[in-house]
């Protein structure tokens, strides 16, 4: 039935009372705006939402089609806080969400459909959240507007709740194809609960709001305390039980992930060179010399630091380093504060893998070759965990640092201590990691640093390998020095081996130049091992691991590289010459940890076959 009488706060006209609900309603928009800033806050760390850079951008990308994630209401769910690390945010976020959706509506109601714009609009321009908004627009005039309200009040709730259920799921649609692929099955759960949530407590504000309205005669203020206790609990609930340093810790994960991306340049470097070329004055040069030139450019822009110049990488770096010192002056007993130092001594390690960007036109970047600049961060970490995945890849950097600067002593009790501490089972398993997750249960919350995703087998590997370097290649002629390098400023070259970096263009040159250097040294097989390491054809390859096998048979670079060489017959099918090469492996070093690394790489067949052998 079409209402046309239906009692509302302003079906009284009387001056005191006009006032007074004029009064309330503002309180009720006030804390309205509150909410909707909160919401805008747990997704940015930022609380005015238009006194943000790039304010009206962000709107437009919402209807742009094409937006980024902290524009969409699934948003909420994934980053920067996500429901499966954090679990207690599904209640703050269902809770939240059915505020900012049953309020307009309920206003709508009460104070009729313009009450309801002010509210509507904070949804949109505070809350940052266009398209919600314009969802509740369509919300309101359903529940409040003729024809389509009934006398049932609360009927005309729920048939306003129908748009914002439809826009509710394909929030959980588009949620489910941000993470598909990404979650285990039993976390799914957590990313459809705050929706569910969502309309359930909606319903159940419409019903206790809409009797106590009924109970004062639909009086102004029925709104108002629920709507003070629905921004009071998730607020509440936040604070106590997630906190603000999670919030934050994981804005600057976020922004960590985005300085340090890997980016496809091939298309705007093509586009630069290409602009660069139809600009040069004619007559112009041939077209591979302005390509050559626009790359040296971009090298240039990426990785050197030359005068006044400042790389974008140098820029990456100190702006994380001086959010992570912010973090931890703000934060200082948070668990995620190891996490911030690890950020930072790892931002301070990253290099630009300039090989691969003149070959690919691909921007990545390493970390595993660390800076100086890194040294006391990684040095408070040991300090401070020393038992945490955190404390063995610091282990292994301060190593890697002192290794170089001829501290061998030193950086060999470091990796020893490393390895009797991470090296107690045969090998780290990731997929055991995964059952126990799974076992843990659905409202489990992950350990600070399992975001970071750090590949402990890997550090124990490469702990092992640069510890058997050290112990096994002291030279009774050259001492250390082909290894950390010549102190000797009448040396030339005065670098060692762990001064070179793998990834540097004049990589195997160096290697050459230690070997001229330091002739019959005794790490020539390690370097000869590097130098096949770093064939690019896989001939060549085999080609050098086998001269290697050949002349030192015994040193300690044999294990690894009758390792390399199963690999490298097994990426090109000769599965006999592998199975051969790890068949020797396992039965001249059966304690080698390279033997334990081979087990990944024997197919089962080959492995019975081994196994019948007896090796």
């Amino acid at each position: 039935m079409v209402a046309s009488d239906l009692m509302d706060v302003w079906s009284r006209s009387g001056s005191k009372y006009r006032i007074r609900s004029i009064l309330l309603l503002t309180v009720n928009i006030v804390l309205f705006a509150a909410v909707g800033s909160f919401a805008f806050w747990l997704r940015s760390g930022e609380v005015f939402a238009p006194a943000r850079e790039g304010y009206w951008d962000l709107l437009a990308q919402t209807f742009r089609g094409v937006g980024r994630a902290e524009v969409s209401l699934g948003s909420l769910l994934i980053e920067p806080i996500s429901v499966q690390a954090v679990p207690i945010q599904i209640p703050i976020v269902g809770l939240l969400v059915a505020a900012l959706i049953s309020i307009p509506i309920l206003v709508a109601i009460l104070y009729r459909f313009w009450s309801s714009l002010p509210l509507i609009a904070v949804v949109g321009f505070l809350a940052v959240m266009p398209w919600l908004a314009v969802t509740l627009l369509g919300s309101c005039i359903l529940a409040s507007v003729r024809p389509f309200r009934t006398r049932l009040r609360f009927m005309s709730a729920l048939i306003g709740l129908v748009p914002a259920i439809l826009y509710l799921t394909l929030a959980w649609s588009g949620t489910t194809d941000a993470v598909v692929g990404r979650i285990d099955p039993v976390d799914r759960i957590k990313f459809v609960a705050p929706w569910v949530l969502a309309v359930v407590a909606s319903t159940l504000v419409f019903a206790i709001v809409l009797s106590i309205a009924k109970m004062v005669d639909y009086r102004s203020g029925a709104v108002t305390p629920l709507l003070a206790v629905m921004f009071g609990l998730p607020v509440a609930l936040f604070e106590f039980h997630v906190g603000r340093d999670e919030l934050y810790y994981r804005l600057l994960e976020k922004l960590d992930q985005a300085h340090f991306a890997e980016v496809d340049a091939s298309g705007e470097w093509q586009q630069a060179a290409l602009r660069a070329w139809e600009r040069h004055p004619l007559p112009r040069p041939a077209w591979e010399a302005m390509r050559e030139i626009e790359e040296e450019k971009w090298l240039f822009e990426l990785a050197t630091d030359i005068g006044p110049w400042q790389s974008e990488l140098t820029r990456h770096q100190a702006e994380i380093s001086d959010r992570c010192d912010r973090f931890h002056r703000f934060f200082p007993d948070s668990p995620y504060t190891p996490n911030a130092l690890f950020i930072k001594a790892r931002a301070w390690d990253r290099r630009v893998d300039l090989a691969e960007f003149k070959t690919t036109k691909w921007i990545r970047f390493y970390e595993d070759f660390p800076s100086p600049a890194s040294r006391e961060t990684w040095r408070i970490i040991v300090e401070n965990r020393p038992d945490t995945a955190l404390g063995a890849v610091a282990l292994l950097r301060l190593a890697q640092i002192e290794a170089r600067d001829d501290d061998v002593e030193r950086a060999t009790a470091k990796l020893t201590t490393l390895l009797d501490t991470f090296d107690s089972t045969p090998l780290i398993s990731s997929s055991s990691s995964k059952v126990a997750k799974v076992s843990k249960g659905v409202l489990a919350r992950g350990t600070p640093e399992a975001s970071l995703d750090i590949r402990l087998e890997r550090v124990v590997l490469e702990a092992h390998r640069l510890r058997e370097l050290l112990v096994a290649n002291l030279d009774a002629i050259y001492g250390y020095d082909p290894i950390c390098g010549s102190r000797r400023t009448d040396d030339s070259p005065r670098w060692g081996l762990l001064d070179l970096d793998p990834r540097h263009e004049r990589y195997v040159e160096h290697l050459e130049a230690i070997k001229a250097k330091y002739p019959n040294c005794q790490i020539e097989d390690n370097i000869e091992l590097e130098i096949a390491n770093a064939a690019t054809s896989m001939t060549a390859r085999i080609d050098r691991l086998e001269a290697l096998l050949r002349q030192f048979p015994r040193g300690d670079a044999a294990p690894e590289a009758l390792l390399r060489l199963g690999m490298t017959y097994q990426s090109g099918g000769d599965e006999a010459r592998s199975d051969d090469a790890f068949a020797k492996l396992t039965r001249d070093w059966p304690d080698s940890i390279w033997t334990r690394q081979a087990a990944g790489f024997v197919p089962g067949t080959a492995r019975t076959r081994l196994s019948k052998a007896g090796i």
